[in-house]
C-alpha cells in the first residue's frame, strides 16, 4: 500500500538535501574559497598529467616541458572564468535538480497506478484499457505459463509501463482527438480521478518535455528558476494530492494514514514476480 504521509516524507526530505547542496556549493564566494578550489583542481589535473605522461610509451624531453605550460594555461584560464563557469554550473545544478525531482515523482506515479491496477483486477476490463490495447500502448507480452497470478503479474507491469509513457497534456500546438490518451484521461476513466487545477497538466507535460530534453537530446538547455519552482511545487505534490485522492476510491491501494514499518510502497506485483 501507498502512503500520502510516506510520499510527503519523501518529497520534504529531497526538498531539504537540495536546499543543502545549493546552500553549501553557492554560497562559497570569497576569494579564499576561489583560490582553494583552483589549487585544488589544478594539483588534481597535475597529478593527472604525470600519471600519463609516466604511461606514455614514447615519452621525450618536449613533453616534460610542455606539460607545465599546458598546466599554467588551464589554470588562468580556469581563474579567468571561473565567475562565468560558476554561473553555467548553477543552471546544471538546476537540470540535475530537475532529473531527480521527476524522478522521484515518477517513482511514486508507478507505485500509485500499480497498488491501484493490482490490488483492484476487474479495472482490467474498463474500456480505456480495451482502448489501450487496440493502439497498442500497452505492450503485450506472451506467456509461457498458464498460471493465473502469473498472467496478473504481467498484465499489471505492461500496464504500468504503458501508463507512464503516457503524455500528460497536449504539446506544442498537437491537434486533441478523441482518441488521444493523457494521463489526465486516463486517471478519469480509469479511476474516475479529475483535478480542478487548469495548470497541472500543461506544467507537468513542460517539466517531462525540458527533462527529456536534457536527457535525450541536449544538456545545454537552459532552466529558468521559475520552472525549478514549478518542479519543486507540482512534482512534489501532485503524488501526494493523487494518492490522497485515490484512497477514498481504492483504500486497499492507497492510504493517507502513516506507512507501516519497511512499506515503501512497492506494489505487490514487483514483490511476486521475483518467485516466478
Amino acid at each position: 500500500m501507498i502512503s500520502a504521509l510516506y510520499i510527503a516524507s519523501a518529497a520534504n526530505r529531497l526538498d531539504l538535501e537540495l536546499k543543502i547542496i545549493r546552500h553549501f556549493l553557492l554560497n562559497s564566494q570569497t576569494k579564499e574559497v576561489r583560490d582553494a578550489f583552483i589549487s585544488a583542481e589544478m594539483k588534481s589535473r597535475s597529478k593527472s598529467m604525470k600519471r600519463f605522461l609516466a604511461q606514455k610509451p614514447d615519452r621525450d624531453w618536449l613533453d616534460d616541458f610542455l606539460a607545465p605550460t599546458v598546466l599554467r594555461t588551464q589554470e588562468r584560464w580556469l581563474a579567468n572564468n571561473l565567475s562565468h563557469l560558476k554561473e553555467f554550473s548553477e543552471n546544471r545544478l538546476n537540470q540535475m535538480e530537475l532529473i531527480l525531482r521527476y524522478t522521484l515523482f515518477e517513482g511514486f506515479l508507478q507505485k500509485i497506478i500499480g497498488n491501484i491496477l493490482w490490488e483492484y483486477p476487474e479495472l482490467r476490463k474498463l474500456p480505456i484499457h480495451i482502448e489501450m490495447d487496440k493502439q497498442q500502448i500497452r505492450r503485450r507480452k506472451r506467456l509461457r505459463s498458464d498460471d493465473p497470478d502469473k498472467e496478473r503479474i504481467t498484465w499489471t507491469k505492461a500496464a504500468v509501463d504503458a501508463v507512464d509513457r503516457l503524455p500528460f497534456a497536449e504539446w506544442n500546438g498537437e491537434t486533441r482527438k478523441n482518441r488521444n490518451i493523457y494521463l489526465w484521461s486516463y486517471l478519469r476513466d480509469a479511476f474516475k480521478i479529475e483535478f480542478p487545477d487548469p495548470k497541472l497538466w500543461p506544467t507537468l507535460e513542460r517539466l517531462r518535455q525540458i527533462r527529456n530534453h536534457v536527457i535525450h537530446k541536449s544538456m545545454e538547455v537552459t532552466i529558468m528558476n521559475d520552472r525549478m519552482s514549478e518542479a519543486q511545487i507540482y512534482l512534489g505534490n501532485f503524488p501526494v494530492v493523487l494518492t490522497e485522492a485515490a484512497a477514498k476510491l481504492f483504500p486497499k491501494a492507497c492510504t493517507e494514514a502513516p506507512p507501516e514499518d519497511g512499506d515503501d510502497g512497492t506494489p505487490s506485483y514487483i514483490i511476486l514476480q521475483e518467485f516466478y
